[in-house]
């Protein structure tokens, strides 16, 4: 069982001309079970129907915010080319995307790239948060580098994002 909370937000100059949408994230409902650790754990999908000019790529990066110091990134996904108008869900958790078009994915340090599912304990909530972003250039980051060095190549290309924030938590059994 899950929470119910939520908004979209866009940020950078070219943002009124960044249109994403997503037909699971919906801001005014929880994060759906099967984007977790206690579903299928598959990655989330985006529609794209727009990209400012002169966009060269697109990137995806998700993380969540349990309370700590710091957020956990749980996500990073770059160099999807513009043209692609879907990320699909459950994307393999491989570094290398080949159905977009060899688009590469981060993995949290000492584990494996792809989207690792926020998993929260029983009774814990988490904030997440999925940005998608449109970059000006393509990243020069190997597939398969830590989050931490894939989320700063992409914070130096942004020139639009949209950010999806849900809440979830997973009620204590018994």
């Amino acid at each position: 069982t899950s929470l119910v909370a939520g908004c979209v937000e866009s940020t950078g100059e070219a943002a009124g001309s960044f249109e994403v949408s997503s037909s699971a994230l919906d801001s005014a409902s929880p994060l759906p079970t099967r984007f977790t650790c206690y579903g299928v754990g598959e990655s989330t999908p985006f529609t794209i129907q727009r990209v400012p000019e002169p966009t060269a790529a697109l990137a995806v990066t998700a993380e969540y915010d349990s309370g700590g110091i710091t957020d956990p990134v749980f996500w990073t996904l770059w160099n999807v080319p513009p043209d692609i108008d879907r990320i699909p869900a459950g994307l393999p958790r491989t570094a290398t995307v080949d159905p977009l078009d060899g688009a590469g994915q981060g993995r949290p340090e000492g584990g494996e790239p792809g989207y690792q599912p926020p998993c929260p304990q029983p009774g814990q909530r988490y904030t997440t948060r999925f940005q998608v972003y449109a970059l000006g250039e393509r990243l020069d980051v190997a597939d398969g580098t830590d989050h931490d060095t894939a989320i700063e190549a992409i914070g130096d290309a942004v020139l639009a994002s949209r950010r999806f924030t849900l809440e979830y938590e997973r009620t204590p059994t018994r």
